[in-house]
């Protein structure tokens, strides 16, 4: 399993992928909820969903049983140093990745999960808002070039 983050000052957007990049869960919390984010996935892999349930914004699949997140992944803007630093104390793997144009990867990224109502789909898809805000998939952005990068490897 990848978790991706987009970390900011004030939130952090999230996503959890496994090696193939389809997105499982995602969400958005407070940037000082972070400790009791991370802790959630200290617990068996089936209580993830559960756990981080309050900051979840999209659950496509369950979570397999006995999973593990091997790495995560973190955009190297906005925060990223101090996330970077907690991850470090926690022993967790972490793998930097360039986050410009994630914001525009998350439109695409959303309107690919959800259809555009009939009259949005007469814009221009640069002019198509989402109804949310899109830091979880600008994390799941995040999460992809981490997975094609470790593909790499």
């Amino acid at each position: 399993m990848i978790l991706g983050l987009d970390p900011g000052r004030d939130k952090m957007g999230w996503a959890l992928v496994p090696e193939g990049g389809n997105l499982l869960l995602s969400g958005m919390l407070p940037a000082g909820d972070f400790s009791f984010f991370m802790a959630a996935f200290a617990l068996p892999s089936s209580k993830w969903a559960e756990e981080v349930g309050r900051w979840t914004y999209e659950r496509v699949s369950d979570v397999p049983e006995g999973e593990r997140i091997e790495c995560v992944v973190l955009g190297n803007g906005t925060g990223s140093a101090k996330t970077e630093e907690q991850l470090a104390r926690l022993g967790i793997r972490v793998l930097l990745v360039d986050e410009r144009g994630t914001t525009l990867a998350a439109r695409d990224l959303y309107w690919r999960r959800h259809s555009p109502a009939p009259w949005q789909r007469l814009l221009p898809r640069c002019l198509r808002l989402p109804p949310r805000i899109l830091d979880d998939m600008a994390a799941w952005a995040i999460a992809l070039r981490g997975v094609e990068k470790l593909s790499r490897q």
